[in-house]
Order: structure tokens, then sequence, then C-alpha cells
């Protein structure tokens, strides 16, 4: 190998690094009394604004992926069974996950760390299907709609946070 495709591979190298970087697996384990196997991503920040503060991270239960999500609104409010997010992607396309039980708010479950530990707010899972896992890897989240029962909260994602998504289900495959 030459010098010049070395140093443009060890280049390309600490690209990838510096964006997996952030992310890890804090959870890649099977259980022993079930064999079931079970791996999950750090928590990371999907949107903060004044009004709508989100993280996200994704675990993959045997075969099944899940887009489990932290949020707050700045007040109390429910997210039921099948309720949708609804990610636009950058190219153009649309993604709806259905979450999959009802869910509340309650002091600090929205909050990752200190910061939102004592306001409203909820934690949700949603069905990442294969097709949807593919598109949402191979495409930036640029705008996000999360459907309560007090409407919806839409938002755009800025393209350093929607490609934390890609790298994540990157990760757990």
């Amino acid at each position: 190998m030459n010098k010049k495709t070395f140093i443009l591979l060890a280049i390309m190298t600490l690209g990838i690094i510096s964006q997996v970087h952030s992310q890890i697996l804090e959870e890649n384990k099977v259980d022993d009394s079930t064999h079931t196997k079970i791996q999950r991503t750090s928590w990371e920040t999907l949107n903060m604004t004044l009004r709508f503060n989100s993280y996200f991270r994704i675990s993959r239960i045997n075969e099944q992926t899940y887009l489990d999500l932290k949020m707050m609104i700045g007040s109390a409010f429910s997210i039921k069974e099948q309720d949708e997010i609804i990610f636009k992607l950058s190219n153009g396309e649309f993604i709806k996950l259905l979450n999959l039980k009802d869910a509340k708010t309650c002091i600090g479950c929205g909050a990752r760390g200190f910061n939102g530990s004592i306001a409203p707010g909820i934690e949700v899972s949603y069905i990442l299907e294969k097709e949807q896992l593919e598109k949402l890897k191979n495409n930036t989240a640029v705008k996000i709609t999360v459907y309560t029962n007090r409407g919806y909260v839409e938002e755009k994602v800025k393209e350093k946070n929607g490609k934390k998504i890609s790298m994540a289900l990157k990760l757990i495959e």
C-alpha cells in the first residue's frame, strides 16, 4: 500500500470514528434465563428548543428494533398506544412510527440527567419496521412531529442530530 492510500484510509477512519464517537452501546447482552438478546444505544439529543426537548436511543430486543423517546413540552400530557411520531427525511419521504403503549408524563421522565429532572416529561417507544429502519439509516431526519393528547408538536431537527439516528441504527447492526 502506498503512502497516499494509507493516509487517505487513516483520514476516512478518523472521520467515521469521530461521527460514532458520541454514541455507544450502553447495553449489549443476552439474558441468562430467557436468552433474549438486548442492545441499547446511549441517549442522544434529538431536539432542544424553548418549547420542545427530546432525546432518543435505539433498542433492539432479539430481532425487533425500537426508537425510544424522552420528551418534555413544558406541561403535562399523554401519548396513547398507536399514536404516531412522523419523521420527515432529507429525501422528502415521511416515516410514521407507532407508539407501543399508553403513557403519561411524570416528573423527570423526559430528562436525561439534571436538566429537566423536576419538569413533567415522558418516555415512550415506537416500533421500527425493517423498511423504516433502512430509510432512517440511509437518510437524515430533518423534521419531527409527535402526536399527544394536546395535539401535536412539530419541530425541525438539526442536521447533526438527524444524523445521530442514522449512526445509532448502524451501531446496533
